[in-house]
């Protein structure tokens, strides 16, 4: 379903336990993370990366078709619920000028995004998003 090309790297730690400062007593879970990582990946055109990303968050969420759905389909995101919005507001962080937005947040809100979660998920914007700009030539090119 996925491509099996990308091995472990610098975008490991993306989705795993956060460390230090980003230790919260809540957060978003693996499969969030990954795909959150999913879309920072694809929005950035790191093709090959969202596909890595989309193969963690599949099996960590157990839902491989809407995962693939986003993979496919990109931003606006097809999927609706918690996982639509955390996509969506995602987009919005991985945006050249990000901003989350009234609509962003209330959608987050509505779907039982607590406080821990979106520093978490703000967290996972920025780590993925400074690991692209580190790793300069894009991948799939």
């Amino acid at each position: 379903m996925f491509d099996a090309s990308i091995e472990r790297g610098i975008f490991h730690a993306s989705v795993h336990a956060r460390q230090g400062l980003f230790r919260r007593a809540r957060g978003l879970d693996e499969g969030e993370r990954a795909m959150v990582a999913l879309v920072v990946s694809r929005e950035a055109g790191h093709m090959d990366l969202a596909r890595h990303h989309a193969r963690t968050a599949a099996a960590a969420l157990r839902d491989p078709f809407a995962i693939a759905l986003l993979l496919e389909e990109g931003l606006p995101s097809p999927l609706t619920g918690r996982l639509g919005a955390l996509a969506t507001a995602a987009g919005a962080l991985a945006r050249k000028h990000p901003s989350l937005g009234r609509f962003e947040l209330k959608r987050l809100a509505s779907n039982g995004v607590d406080a821990d979660e979106l520093v978490d998920l703000v967290a996972t914007v920025a780590e993925v998003s400074s690991s692209l700009h580190v790793a300069a030539p894009r991948l799939d090119a």
